[in-house]
């Protein structure tokens, strides 16, 4: 297994190494989270008009899912032209994930109320560490770019509600057009990008009742979801990046009257 090669960024030749030799290092230059990265940054230094300037990547360590590579770890030499000092450049790469605010709008018995819930999904997060932390319904994309597709996948998984891929908002896509992939969680070491996307069902109030607590999530995936409703006026209490971001960006949508 070859322990260097090389990528192209900006029209030089950079090279890629591996900290020990069980890691791929062509399994990784194929990984499409890295493909992406590889072709942003060459048109990011050519746009900086070389005021930076990469000498090497190295490869620190991969995680698979199955025979499918995940996540990997990598670190970059990169320096400022101007100054030669060295900007951070230790990366996380996990690729881009969809996050589906799904509001259910019910009216409350003999009353014209409306009442709206926004759904959460309770599971366990080790890395926080939590055994129940409530959190928008969300997944990783699969390089395919159908980020509506992907996240009525989600909902279908997690929830257990069937909803088509044309009836979602693309939050993401409304706000920033085509400047941004997404809302950004963790740039300063972290690819990973989110599309926010809306879906909004009215339903009869004892329909919306039946989802509390219900179970979801593939178990042969190792999934453990609980179905959590809570007031969308509510949500802003909830300790979740994604939630709180669609909130900001459903609320501010509507303000200025696009949704």
């Amino acid at each position: 297994m070859s322990r260097e090669q090389s990528i192209n960024i900006a029209g030089a030749q950079i090279p890629v190494t591996a900290a020990h030799g069980d890691i791929d290092i062509p399994a990784v230059l194929r990984f499409p989270p890295f493909v992406d990265w590889v072709n942003a940054l060459s048109k990011e230094t050519h746009d900086l008009k070389k005021e930076l300037e990469v000498k090497k990547v190295e490869i620190q360590n991969v995680d698979y899912f199955g025979p499918k590579l995940g996540f990997v770890k990598f670190k970059v030499d990169a320096r400022l032209t101007e100054n030669g000092k060295n900007i951070p450049g230790i990366v996380f790469m996990r690729g881009g994930s969809v996050a589906v605010l799904l509001i259910l709008r019910s009216k409350e018995k003999d009353s014209n109320i409306v009442l709206e819930h926004a759904v959460l999904t309770v599971q366990p997060r080790i890395a926080v560490p939590s055994l129940g932390f409530p959190e928008l319904p969300a997944g990783m994309l699969d390089g395919s770019g159908n980020f509506a597709g992907k996240a009525s996948e989600e909902i279908k998984e997690e929830i257990g509600l069937e909803i088509k891929a044309h009836e979602l908002i693309d939050m993401t896509e409304l706000s920033f057009g085509k400047n941004y992939r997404g809302v950004y969680p963790s740039p300063g070491g972290c690819d990973e990008f989110m599309r926010l996307c809306l879906y909004v069902k009215e339903m009869p109030r004892e329909q919306v009742q039946e989802l509390e607590g219900k179970l979801g999530g593939l178990r042969e995936h190792g999934e453990s979801i609980t179905v959590k409703l809570i007031k969308l006026n509510d949500l802003w209490k909830i300790p979740d990046m994604k939630a709180l971001s669609a909130l900001t960006l459903y609320n501010e949508l509507r303000r200025e009257g696009k949704i």
